[in-house]
């Protein structure tokens, strides 16, 4: 799970980099905007966790028992970042090269706020917002609170100052303090103020 969580991590980065507006002066305190769209985020847990054919599996003892979640899709509104995707489920019994037993397939949408603390941003007070069918919850609980933090888990402070890097070569870029001015989640879009004291040597 380390490598899915880096890999997340390295995507979103290099989203945030092509988003963040912010030229720094040898020695300045600078306000910009972090911006990352709903759809660099859905990218990355498509990379990274639907990676059988757009599949993530849930269960797969054999193939008259499975359970899978596809087709992820990424929105921000009211605050909130949510994921949605499509659940399939079979449970029966292999008879005569058929299997025989219940099968189902429908939606589910999760959600989390976007919060700011320590120079990380990531997401908390995660709840599942639409399941039809509750007898799915163990099994759909534990991926969900696993998922969903990974969905936005980004360092603002080494993000920032890799862009800044990028622009100021050769020289060397020293950020003192970072602090976030504003968060919202809104528009499939989540909007990150920030404020920072760079130096540039």
């Amino acid at each position: 799970m380390q490598r899915k969580r880096s890999g997340v991590r390295g995507l979103l980065a290099a989203a945030l980099c092509c988003a963040l507006a912010a030229i720094a002066s040898p020695a300045s305190a600078a306000d910009s905007t972090v911006v990352i769209e709903s759809t660099a985020i859905e990218k990355a847990l498509r990379e990274q966790f639907f990676t059988d054919k757009g599949r993530f599996w849930l269960n797969k003892t054999d193939v008259c028992n499975q359970a899978w979640l596809e087709s992820p899709k990424v929105t921000a509104s009211d605050g909130r970042l949510r994921i949605a995707a499509f659940f399939n489920g079979r449970m029966g019994t292999r008879v005569a090269d058929q299997c025989m037993g219940g099968a189902d397939a429908f939606g589910v949408t999760a959600s989390g706020k976007p919060f700011y603390k320590n120079g990380r941003l990531g997401l908390e007070d995660i709840r599942i917002d639409s399941l039809t069918k509750e007898i799915y919850q163990p099994l759909l609980q534990p991926v969900i609170d696993s998922m969903m933090p990974k969905a936005l888990d980004v360092d603002l402070m080494e993000t920032v100052k890799s862009l800044l890097a990028g622009r100021t070569a050769p020289y060397e870029v020293e950020i003192n303090e970072l602090v976030a001015t504003d968060l919202k989640a809104n528009d499939n879009r989540v909007n990150v103020g920030v404020r920072f004291n760079a130096r540039v040597r």
